[in-house]
């Protein structure tokens, strides 16, 4: 019944196994073709079913990622910490009633808050500059004076226009 036959194993059809428990064919081997019918079909069903409960192991991996709508500390010195700094000291500028522009000196903190906007917590340090409002200049190019002024803003950076939004800010000595 199980015949080798070039490295595959024979396997007898539905219509052999009819003829072979047929009552003509069955008379002395029917005991004994019903244990095979048996042992025939568990085997079939214990392949099917390892086949199809195949025991893997999944390795989970932790990651440090950014939880959504909610607040974490972030490193103040990368690219786009700085780049909401400096735009938040812009709006200060733009809003200031000081004779001469401030510039960003150090960001001190930061937090990040993921939404449908990315929002910034900010706390910052800047400069009066030597540069008078009423002249055209660089920032950049501009020498500090003394006084410095401890600032924390609150920054959106909306992705869809590349707009940075100061929402609140607030200074002081």
């Amino acid at each position: 019944m199980g015949v080798e036959l070039s490295g595959q194993s024979y396997i007898p059809k539905l219509e052999e196994l009819a003829v072979l428990s047929s009552p003509s064919h069955t008379q002395n081997t029917a005991p004994v073709m019903n244990l095979y019918l048996i042992l025939l079909l568990s085997v079939l069903l214990a392949v099917h079913w390892s086949h199809g409960q195949d025991l893997v192991e999944d390795v989970i991996v932790a990651h440090n990622v950014q939880p959504l709508g909610d607040w974490s500390a972030i490193n103040p010195n990368q690219e786009d910490v700085q780049k909401a700094a400096r735009k938040a000291v812009e709006n200060f500028n733009m809003k200031s009633k000081a004779k001469k522009y401030f510039k960003l000196v150090d960001v001190t903190s930061a937090q990040i808050k993921i939404t449908d906007m990315i929002n910034y917590k900010i706390d910052a340090i800047i400069g009066r500059t030597k540069c008078l409002k009423t002249e055209p200049g660089d920032l950049d190019s501009c020498d500090m004076a003394q006084r410095r002024l401890r600032c924390k803003f609150e920054v959106q950076y909306n992705p869809r226009n590349n707009q940075f939004t100061t929402v609140t800010m607030s200074c002081n000595k």
